[in-house]
């Protein structure tokens, strides 16, 4: 009976967790699905993936579009932006880039890189996690948070090597 009322509690208490509602890393497709629902059916999934190579997907989600990237079924890049109707504006604020950082953590911690701000100095703009995950805001305005894992930087490595060696070998012999 006790373990009963435990696993109750503990479902609850994730139930009602607002970080929630994020999507994470090497989760798969049927989760994310689960989390938000079917996909949405855009021409810029195949237009301007987020990630070439991969299966991408965006979701909306409480006034969030979701954009993932999915390799081998699960999910190596998530772009979190803010819907052009959302209520405060399009901009992610602290608290927002906290609770995505804080649900992305995967068991590691996060430490911002103070890049140089015109508009907010000493504010972190990319954080690198002890897992190998990065994290990063896009732009002036702050619109977009991107968060990767380490399997982007391996693909984007193995993907720029075939390219290269073509073009080496494309050379003419002067």
């Amino acid at each position: 009976m006790k373990q009963q009322h435990l696993v109750l509690v503990v479902i609850a208490a994730i139930a009602l967790n607002p970080i929630c509602g994020l999507a994470r890393l090497d989760e798969t497709e049927a989760q994310c699905e689960q989390r938000y629902g079917k996909p949405q059916n855009s021409l810029s999934d195949k237009s301007f993936p987020i990630l070439s190579g991969a299966v991408n997907r965006i979701y909306q989600y409480q006034g969030w579009c979701i954009r993932i990237a999915f390799i081998d079924g699960k999910a190596v890049i998530i772009s979190y932006s803010k819907s052009a109707k959302a209520a405060g504006g399009i901009t992610i604020r602290n608290d927002e880039v906290k609770a995505i950082l804080d649900a992305e953590g995967n068991g590691g911690e996060w430490k911002g890189s103070r890049n140089f701000n015109l508009f907010k100095p000493g504010h972190p703009k990319k954080w690198s996690n002890t897992n190998g995950s990065i994290a990063y805001l896009v732009g002036i305005t702050r619109a977009v948070l991107v968060v990767e894992s380490p399997k982007v930087e391996e693909l984007n490595k193995a993907q720029a090597q075939t390219t290269e060696e073509p073009r080496k070998e494309s050379i003419p012999k002067f």
